[in-house]
């Protein structure tokens, strides 16, 4: 046989043989290269399971804390307001701590805290037997008695000085000076020798007058008799930024006359602000004490109960204040 007749019976077995196996035409038409599987299709990417979505919404973060200050620097809420000082303040009006022009704020009796711009002056008020609670802002620093300059007692009687108090006082307020009788002054020293730098003791006679600068404070000293054998009383006249105030302590008016108050020239002192006994001013017989002996702008009158305050005095003395409580203030007009 030849070699062309063998190929073509060849090629005709291998045909029969093919269709008689059912194989696939070789001409199908396989999947387009861009038939990629459904599930890879970005529309059918199923949701993130709810374990990985955003906090619930029972937990969010308050619309506020993104609009808000942080707490740190506003106002603390009630239940973080700090406590108060002790002791807890239950006296009536107290004087504020900040304020222009001159200012006296009565304590007790003859004790007074007078203000005069920067300065702040006490007098005869650091003493033991007010009624329970007066004393605690004045012994406690608490404002307006706080950076007291210049602590003053007209004499050692027990209802004017205390060398406890005043010496608590100064021991806590380091820059504070006391002026006084030799005789406090001693009794101050002599339950706190520390506090001998910045005490100021004054001795006079009758008649005598002695004048001292002390922190920016001009204070003169005058002899005033208390009536007592032996016991200095000292009155003060105190001048800060142009204003003139007179305390003149326990002035006996039997003792101390009208011509003994000029020969002071008290009247050419024109003072602003005299503090005198009351019963100067409600006894006629004592009236010239003020009105000739002194002629002061205005008039306070000291050494009584605020809960039983002298009546009438306004009458004769258009110019008085009179307090009628403990810790109230007064302004000069």
């Amino acid at each position: 046989m030849s070699s062309r007749v063998r190929v073509t019976a060849l090629v005709l077995i291998l045909s029969i043989l093919l269709t008689g196996c059912g194989a696939p035409e070789p001409t199908v038409t396989p999947v387009p290269p861009s038939a990629t599987p459904i599930a890879a299709a970005p529309t059918q990417t199923p949701l993130p399971p709810t374990d990985t979505a955003p906090p619930p919404t029972d937990t969010p973060v308050p619309p506020t804390a993104t609009l808000a200050p942080p707490t740190a620097t506003t106002t603390p809420s009630p239940t973080q307001a700090p406590e108060p000082a002790e002791p807890a303040p239950t006296w009536t009006p107290i004087a504020s701590s900040t304020y222009d022009g001159v200012r006296v704020t009565h304590v007790f009796s003859a004790g007074y805290l007078i203000t005069v711009g920067d300065k702040r002056i006490l007098i005869d008020a650091l003493y033991l037997g007010h009624p329970e609670g007066i004393l605690k802002p004045v012994v406690y620093a608490q404002p307006p008695f706080d950076g007291v300059d210049l602590i003053l007692a007209t004499h050692e009687h027990g209802d004017h000085f205390s060398p406890e108090l005043v010496g608590r006082y100064m021991r806590e307020n380091p820059h504070t000076l006391f002026v006084s009788t030799g005789s406090a002054v001693d009794q101050l020293i002599a339950q706190d020798s520390g506090l001998r730098d910045r005490a100021i003791a004054i001795e006079l006679g009758k008649g005598e007058r002695e004048q001292i600068d002390v922190e920016g404070i001009d204070l003169e000293a005058i002899y005033l008799s208390h009536g007592v054998p032996g016991l200095l009383n000292l009155g003060f006249i105190i001048t800060v930024d142009g204003t003139k105030l007179f305390h003149t302590g326990d002035l006996s008016p039997d003792a101390v006359h009208v011509s003994y108050l000029q020969n002071y020239g008290l009247p050419e002192e024109q003072i602003d602000v005299a503090f005198v006994p009351y019963f100067l001013l409600t006894t006629e017989e004592y009236h010239a004490h003020v009105s000739e002996g002194i002629q002061p702008r205005y008039v306070i009158p000291m050494h009584y109960a605020y809960q039983d305050p002298p009546l009438g005095i306004e009458d004769d003395f258009p110019n008085a204040f009179v307090f009628s409580d403990t810790m109230e203030s007064w302004v000069l007009p």
